[in-house]
C-alpha cells in the first residue's frame, strides 16, 4: 500500500505501468509517503473527491482564493475521502512556472491525487512536463476493490481529443476479467457526450461514440471527466457519467460558480453524486444512481 493507494496490479493492465517518477510510485499520483489512509465509510465502498479544470497560472483567469478554499474544504470534509481524482485541466497554459505552482498547490490536499492530463496540460509542450513533474499520462490503480483506469484524451496543442485505439484496447485489458466485485472507474478529461448549460458542442472527444461503446460494453460502472466547467451526472446504460465543474477558473457558465463533486458508493452499487460549492461549502445532490442494472 503506497499511503491508502494500492500499487498498480499487472492483473489489471500492465503495460500502462511506467517507470518510477518522482512525485511517487508508477502509477502516475502525486504522491505524499507522509500520509495513512482513512477507514471509509462503514456504509459505503469508497468515497470519491472529484475535481477537475483548476487551471492552475499565475496569469489569466485562475482564482487563487477558489482553489485555495477548495482545498481547505476537501481537507475538513467529514467522512473524509479515500481518493481524490483530478480530471484534467491542471494547468492553464502547460509551461513550466504554471506545472511548478500546481504541483506545489496539489501537494497541499491531505489525500492521495490521481491526476489525468486535460488539453491546456498538453500545450507548450506540457505533456513533457506532465510526465515530468505529475507522472504517467495513462495509468492503472486501484483503492480497495475500486480499480481506476485514468487516460490521456488530449492531443498537444489541440482543444478536441481523442483516445484512439491503443488507449481504447488499454481500457479492455485493465478491466475485462477483473472480479465480479470489483468497482470499475474510468478517468478521462474529455467529456463523452454533449453537457447541458455549455453551450455550442465543440472541444470535443473525436471518438466518442466508439469509447462509449467500450466503455458500456464492458460495464464500467463510473466515468469521471471535465473540460466544459460544468458538474453534470446521467446514466447511460448501466454505466454513470460525471462531469466536473471549475475548481478555480473564472470561466464559469451563467451563475454555475466553480464547485467539485463528491461522489458516494456503497457495498450494493448504489452510487450518490453532490456538488460542493466554492466558495460557501454548500452541497447539492445531484443524483442518486445505481449502476450495474439497466
Amino acid at each position: 500500500m503506497y499511503g491508502g493507494v494500492a500499487a498498480p496490479s499487472s492483473a489489471f493492465l500492465p503495460s500502462v505501468r511506467g517507470r518510477s517518477l518522482p512525485f511517487g510510485p508508477d502509477r502516475g499520483a502525486i504522491y505524499k509517503s507522509e500520509l495513512h489512509s482513512h477507514a471509509s465509510m462503514v456504509e459505503s465502498q469508497i468515497r470519491i473527491v472529484h475535481i477537475s479544470d483548476t487551471h492552475i497560472t499565475k496569469f489569466g483567469m485562475h482564482i487563487p482564493e477558489a482553489l485555495d478554499k477548495c482545498i481547505y474544504l476537501i481537507n475538513t470534509l467529514d467522512p473524509p475521502p479515500d481518493i481524490v481524482v483530478h480530471s484534467g485541466d491542471l494547468t492553464d497554459n502547460g509551461i513550466l512556472l504554471d506545472y511548478e505552482m500546481a504541483v506545489e498547490k496539489i501537494k497541499e490536499i491531505r489525500y492521495e491525487v490521481l491526476v489525468a492530463p486535460g488539453n491546456h496540460d498538453e500545450r507548450n509542450y506540457g505533456d513533457s512536463l506532465f510526465r515530468e513533474m505529475v507522472g504517467n499520462m495513462d495509468y492503472v490503480t486501484s483503492v480497495g476493490r475500486t480499480a481506476f483506469v485514468i487516460l490521456d484524451s488530449g492531443i498537444p496543442d489541440s482543444d478536441n481529443g481523442r483516445l484512439g485505439r491503443a488507449r481504447q484496447q488499454r481500457l479492455r485489458n485493465a478491466f475485462e476479467n477483473l472480479p465480479g466485485k470489483t468497482f470499475k472507474v474510468a478517468v478521462f478529461h474529455h467529456h463523452l457526450i454533449p453537457i447541458p448549460y455549455a453551450g455550442r458542442e465543440r472541444d470535443i472527444l473525436e471518438d466518442a461514440g466508439d469509447v462509449l461503446k467500450a466503455i458500456l460494453d464492458l460495464k464500467v460502472d463510473l466515468v469521471l471527466m471535465g473540460h466544459r466547467h460544468v458538474r453534470h451526472a446521467v446514466k447511460v446504460g448501466e454505466t454513470l457519467l460525471v462531469n466536473a465543474g471549475t475548481v478555480s477558473s473564472a470561466r464559469t457558465r451563467g451563475r454555475l460558480g466553480n464547485s467539485f463533486n463528491i461522489i458516494d458508493v456503497t457495498e450494493d452499487r448504489q452510487v450518490t453524486v453532490s456538488e460542493m460549492k466554492i466558495p460557501s461549502g454548500e452541497l447539492h445532490i445531484l443524483g442518486t444512481f445505481r449502476v450495474g442494472t439497466q
